[in-house]
């Protein structure tokens, strides 16, 4: 046993080069699980990424280390009287065993707690957006407006300079739309009847005409053999095996977009020849579940969904996958934040117009500005969630918001793009994975609110102004503000009457009318 005791002290003691191995690794150690270390880490960070242009700061990774970073100095500030009293306060709670074990239970609880609020905080913070608030878009020259054969100031997207006003959008509410109360399904207390009299009011408003059809018409000039795909949001079903398909909206109730919805503009559609196979609702990063399908009223219109449930389209009619444009197309384009090309998704390369139709919802992700519309609708239609695991690589682009704006400036999107439809029959001001709620501005009642708009920066311009108004500035919608440089519309807020310089802007109350 001596000899072995021995051996081993010889082994760790005298060997040097283990022994300083040994420390390094320790030091190390030590450091990686330092908070110090930690919070000096965020600081580097935030002045190597942010120091030269401030409005980086809301990025992901930079909200990330200013989060850290305040936690350590909040923990500091609270901390600095118990060393400075450290002595007394050692002395005081010896004579106490258990008030001083109250003590520290109750320091870790308020510790934890205090961290919770923080994040909290930093969540709920207004961004910083990298342009001013006020009007934001790309300014045309003379000589292009001559050559577009328009009196606008500012650029959007070809189709809205066959509106009227390049940057209308109209707003329908109508309180007889729904029954929901805030319980139950709210795809069971949709009135169809006036869900549809609100898209006809919406389109002809739109488009300046005084008929539903001539309305439709000027938005989908129709010929024989064109599609029209209708880009959907069922961002909530996440199951991508039959269970995307059994997907029960009773029992689940987080947002999807509402047949009743849909019903309306496939009946405008219909209404000016578009025939039934000629219709295709999409969602191409997700499944699309049965109760949806049985609530269209219109049943050959066609679908097309995630690729990878093509081993559970058998046995359900009008049901394809889609796949990708590939990196050679002429629709494939690139991004300045993210190294992967932009390839939409074939269903919308073959299709000749698109309806985009978001949902009035608020999002999780500060990087998106708290808010999922109508550019962000279009990151599900993209190769970057063909697997559909909503961990994409792309959400670190840097920033996500300037690749959701190169993702719209894509010619398919760009130039296909005929209308916008905001579902805010029901919304969620705060999150996208949600329940709808009720809205104290709307009287503690859902908004049934519809949004229509040709200018996809207008129109989410206002559906952000309805949020901000629910929840505050928290919702910034800062994607709106790189696709107006990009030239797709004008960005704006409304002022304290809630009026605009540059949008123009039609809200339509149908309470108030006969």
């Amino acid at each position: 046993m001596k000899e072995d005791k021995n051996h081993h002290s010889y082994k760790y003691s005298h060997s040097k080069k283990n022994h300083i191995k040994y420390r390094i690794k320790h030091l190390w150690h030590k450091i990686e699980n330092s908070f110090v270390f930690m919070a000096l880490a965020s600081f580097f960070w935030l002045v190597y990424k942010s120091g030269t242009k401030p409005s980086r700061i809301v990025y992901p990774c930079q909200q990330a280390a200013a989060a850290s970073l305040s936690t350590f100095l909040i923990l500091a500030i609270v901390s600095s009287p118990l060393f400075i009293y450290l002595k007394k306060i050692q002395t005081f709670f010896t004579h106490d065993f258990k008030l001083s074990r109250l003590f520290l239970f109750i320091s870790i609880i308020a510790a934890i707690f205090g961290v919770f609020l923080t994040i909290d905080y930093y969540n709920k913070m207004p961004m910083n957006s990298p342009v001013e608030f006020g009007v934001n878009g790309k300014v045309l020259s003379t000589s292009e407006q001559v050559n577009l054969g328009i009196q606008c100031e500012y650029a959007t997207i070809p189709a809205a300079y066959d509106l009227p006003s390049p940057h209308r959008v109209v707003t329908v509410h109508d309180s007889n739309s729904s029954t929901w109360e805030g319980k139950g399904n709210p795809n069971n207390y949709m009135n169809q009847t006036e869900i549809d009299k609100m898209v006809d009011v919406g389109i002809m408003e739109l488009t300046g005409t005084t008929s539903p059809q001539d309305g439709w018409r000027k938005i989908i000039p129709y010929v024989n053999g064109q599609s029209v795909a209708i880009k959907v949001n069922f961002n909530n079903n996440w199951y991508f095996s039959s269970s995307g398909f059994y997907y029960d909206d009773d029992s689940n109730t987080n947002m999807l977009n509402y047949a009743a919805v849909v019903n309306s503009v496939i009946r405008g559609l219909k209404s000016i020849g578009v025939p039934s196979d000629k219709i295709w609702i999409t969602d191409p990063s997700r499944p699309v579940h049965d109760q949806f399908r049985e609530r269209i009223d219109d049943k050959g219109v066609q679908y097309y969904i995630n690729q990878n449930c093509e081993a559970y389209i058998e046995g359900r009619p009008n049901v394809f996958v889609t796949g990708y444009v590939p990196d050679n197309s002429v629709y494939a384009s690139t991004s300045t934040a993210y190294d992967e090309k932009i390839r939409p998704a074939q269903v919308f390369a073959d299709a000749t117009y698109i309806i985009n139709m978001p949902q009035l919802k608020g999002h999780g992700f500060t990087s998106v500005g708290r808010v999922t519309l109508s550019l962000k609708n279009n990151f599900g239609s993209v190769f970057y969630t063909a697997d559909a695991l909503g961990d994409d690589p792309a959400h670190d682009a840097d920033p996500f918001a300037k690749l959701l704006a190169d993702i719209n400036n894509n010619p398919v999107f760009r130039d296909k793009t005929r209308l916008v439809v905001g579902d805010g029959i029901m919304g969620n001001p705060n999150i996208n994975y949600g329940s709808p709620t009720l809205w104290s501005s709307f009287g503690n009642k859902p908004p049934k609110t519809l949004f229509f708009g040709v200018d996809p920066v207008a129109t989410d311009s206002v559906m952000v102004n309805y949020i901000r108004r629910e929840v505050g500035p928290q919702a910034t919608g800062i994607v709106q503000f790189y696709a107006a440089d990009l030239g797709l519309g004008v960005s704006e807020s409304w002022d304290d009457n809630e009026n605009y310089t540059c949008i123009d802007y039609h809200p339509i109350d149908l309470d108030y009318q006969m």
